[in-house]
């Protein structure tokens, strides 16, 4: 059964879209007695002051992008979520001198994670890219990292099929 409070919504919907459409003109609109159209005023355009619109040509300090401020330290992860025993090679480029940085061969067991390497240990000069190489699992992958704040860490992941995938995190 539908409430009292129904009917009463759905006038107050109606009175209020249709608010300023019914009914006449407003007094001192529209026509005269005699049925003359009556003149009505535009309004004067009026200057308003605008103030001068100031676009900033510098960064503030402390505000650059993330892409632009550099962060050394990035580290290069190896997790085996796989339920085996899993060896990966790791190779890692620093690509400003075509550099081998780190390279190593590390035995997983099934669930563990390991640190491996952190590119501050090459000392950066500002932002740089490292390339990191793994092979395993008759697989090989590879990312390319920058060293900046807009980039985290590197990591290959051994995944629960026994997949290599190598990955990273970005801003």
């Amino acid at each position: 059964m539908p409430s009292r409070s129904t009917p009463l919504a759905a006038l107050l919907v109606v009175v209020i879209v249709t608010a300023g459409c019914l009914g006449g003109p407003a007094p001192g609109a529209g026509t005269t007695a005699d049925g003359t159209p009556t003149p009505t005023t535009s309004p004067t355009p009026t200057s308003s002051p605008t103030a001068a619109s100031s676009t900033p040509t510098d960064t503030p300090p402390g505000t650059e992008y993330a892409s632009e401020q550099p962060d050394a330290s990035h580290s290069v992860t190896l997790t085996n979520e796989w339920n085996r025993s899993v060896t990966v090679q790791v190779t890692v480029v620093r690509e400003a001198t075509n550099e081998t940085v780190h390279e190593g061969t590390y035995d997983l067991d099934a669930g563990e994670e390991r640190a491996v390497y952190d590119t501050a240990e090459a000392d950066p000069d500002g932002i740089e890219r490292f390339t990191i190489t793994a092979t395993a699992v008759n697989a090989t992958g590879s990312v390319t990292i920058e060293t900046s704040r807009c980039y985290g860490n590197a990591h290959v992941e051994i995944t629960a099929d026994g997949e290599l995938y190598p990955y990273y995190v970005i801003c």
